[in-house]
């Protein structure tokens, strides 16, 4: 029995579905993962710079962010024997973690906060911010997950200024959960 043209474009419609629905899958335990490990170095920096000065902040986050972003290649390279890598994704996450990081410093030097909340809040807005935007475009999952992080650090900020620092370490055990809602799903 012969199929039709139409099943057949159906057919193969179906299997590139099935095809992208699995990468999206392998992509949330492995971006799960790395979450886990950053909601970890968040929570580190964040009780750092509540009960450290504020002239090594910087240099702490520097040394968490090299850890963290060591980390995130080891993982993603870690998985990719399991049919979850893309070629160049470590490239590509390399790239766009300097480039991440190179706005925040430039945005710190520009704006110049003298609110120490400013430091505070800003690298929450701005992760935020990244997760809706790779929710909306690939990943509808970090869509949840950002626009949870935003309204976490916008309450903080206005409703626990003198506390943001113990907040936002707080706040990254709801990133660790959100890790293993994309890990375990």
């Amino acid at each position: 029995m012969a199929i039709t043209r139409n099943e057949a474009a159906v057919a193969l419609s179906d299997i590139e579905n099935t095809a992208r629905r699995s990468g999206m899958l392998r992509g949330y335990q492995v971006g799960g993962r790395i979450l886990m490990m950053w909601s970890v170095i968040w929570a580190v920096g964040y009780l750092a710079m509540a009960f450290a000065p504020a002239k090594v902040w910087a240099p702490v986050w520097m040394g968490l962010d090299v850890v963290g972003v060591a980390g995130s290649l080891w993982l993603s390279r870690a998985t990719a024997g399991q049919g979850a890598s893309v070629p160049g994704a470590s490239w590509r996450m390399l790239g766009g973690m300097l480039s991440v990081m190179a706005f925040v410093l430039a945005a710190f030097a520009v704006l110049q906060p003298t609110d120490p909340a400013a430091f505070l809040a800003f690298p929450g807005l701005l992760i935020g911010v990244v997760y809706l935007v790779v929710g909306f475009w690939q990943a509808p999952r970090f869509a949840i997950i950002g626009a949870a992080m935003f309204v976490i650090t916008l309450v903080g900020f206005f409703a626990f200024k003198s506390w943001l620092a113990y907040w936002m370490a707080a706040a990254s055990l709801a990133l660790f959960v959100s890790g293993v809602w994309l890990w375990k799903r």
